[in-house]
């Protein structure tokens, strides 16, 4: 802890009395906090998202004897879009601080009151969006910072961005809701959004200001107790068995390298982003067991069956290096340079297997997703044969699915039609 000397002249007898008093500096210097990212091989600031700037010091607790206090004030410095007006914004925040330190200010006796009112709309969100994003898979760290963005877009047009959050209204956000459901159009598509699609971002930005509310940052999340809007989602149709051998048929004269991808969904039953996950370490074909990471665990280990051998041992996996991609566009496993997730299962969605099902004249309602739900489909089938009851078909098929309960399985089924009665024509005493 530095020190610093205070000076005190009093008159006496017309002599000067100088008494030097020692003090200890109750804070740091305040300095501002610029993030940089690396370009050309040198550092240089960077306003991209996540690397907030804030103006910090440290400050000694006197009651406590703690010393090391770090005391952080963003201040709506992140409100801007350039290096240079960050810059500008943040030194003049620390001559700020340092008058106001000087002058005596307590920052832990404003503490609360600081915190609350340090926020804009949109500073807020971004903040929230930082902590939200923390501990989660990087699909839902895309899609929280896709429709976090169209909502900031929306806010930056009609000038509230720069609200404090407190000033923020559930009629502002009503007005949003509308904004979505009756203008907003896809660039790429030009459609309007789904109240499906609606409903997700009004869950994504509840959940943001929910964050906000557990930081003590807003005092309610009214966006919570917005119903929403009633959907019917288009449920993704399971293939017949004939269908499915049509499917195959083609995909061996026009992209036989799909007959791969889609035996990994039907065999291990592997949905199309954990095969887009997939690494040649993942596959151990000494015990052949297949680990991946799920949608509802981060690891995952399952059996290869002796079905799904051949195809990867056609694969040639042998001898590759084990952070090589098991699928990519080159058709074979390699080093597959994206950024997204998302990108690869679209490639593999969209730009292959929608064009094999346009081809053939499926419609919207089939996709990738109906070549696994075909898979259990069969399954369940296969074990109604064995003579099972239901409940003992559920149980077996559960470890194989990754459903953690009977009924999340039993809704499953039913969703995709994939359980339907047997013949009852023995039961009728009606000849028609």
């Amino acid at each position: 802890m530095k020190m610093h000397y205070q000076i005190k002249i009093e008159h006496k007898n017309e002599h000067e009395i100088i008494q030097i008093v020692y003090e200890k500096r109750l804070y740091t210097e305040p300095k501002l906090y610029i993030p940089t990212q690396t370009v050309n091989g040198k550092k240089k600031p960077t306003v991209a998202k996540g690397k907030r700037w804030y103006v910090y010091f440290r400050y000694y607790n006197r009651e406590t004897g703690n010393v090391d206090i770090r005391k952080q004030y963003y201040k709506n410095i992140n409100r801007f879009d350039s290096v240079a007006e960050r810059k500008a914004v943040g030194k003049a925040l620390v001559e700020a601080f340092k008058t106001a330190l000087q002058s005596g200010w307590n920052p832990l006796t404003n503490e609360v009151k600081e915190k609350q009112s340090s926020h804009t709309l949109k500073s807020g969100l971004q903040h929230a969006l930082e902590l939200k994003c923390r501990n989660v898979k990087e699909a839902t760290r895309i899609d929280y910072e896709h429709r976090l963005e169209t909502f900031l877009t929306w806010t930056d047009q009609n000038y509230k961005s720069g609200l404090l959050l407190e000033k923020f209204t559930l009629q502002d956000f009503y007005s949003y809701l509308d904004y979505l459901e009756l203008e907003y159009k896809n660039k790429r598509t030009g459609k309007g959004l789904s109240n499906t699609s609606i409903g997700n971002t009004k869950r994504v930005i509840s959940s943001l200001f929910t964050e906000l509310k557990n930081r003590r940052l807003i005092q309610h999340n009214f966006i919570k107790d917005i119903p929403t809007i009633k959907s019917k989602p288009i449920k993704n149709r399971p293939f017949t068995y004939n269908e499915l051998q049509d499917i195959k048929k083609h995909l061996e004269v026009h992209d036989p390298y799909m007959i791969s991808f889609l035996s990994f969904m039907i065999y291990p039953l592997l949905r199309p982003r954990e095969i887009c996950r997939l690494k040649i370490e993942d596959l151990n074909t000494r015990d052949w067991i297949i680990g991946v990471e799920t949608k509802t665990e981060n690891r995952s280990y399952s059996r290869i069956i002796q079905k799904m051998r051949p195809t990867i041992e056609a694969m040639k996996i042998e001898g590759l290096p084990g952070g090589y991609s098991l699928f990519t566009p080159e058709d074979k496993p390699g080093v597959w340079e994206t950024s997204r997730e998302d990108s690869r299962v679209t490639y593999f969605s969209r730009q292959r297997f929608r064009k094999v099902l346009d081809a053939m004249g499926f419609g919207k309602e089939y996709s990738l997703y109906s070549v696994r739900h075909s898979a259990i489909g069969d399954l369940y089938i296969g074990k109604q044969k064995e003579g099972l009851s239901e409940r003992e078909i559920i149980y077996q098929l559960m470890p194989l699915t990754g459903h953690k309960s009977e009924a999340g399985l039993r809704n499953y089924l039913r969703d995709i039609k994939s359980v339907l009665p047997p013949d009852h024509s023995g039961v009728y005493s009606i000849d028609f």
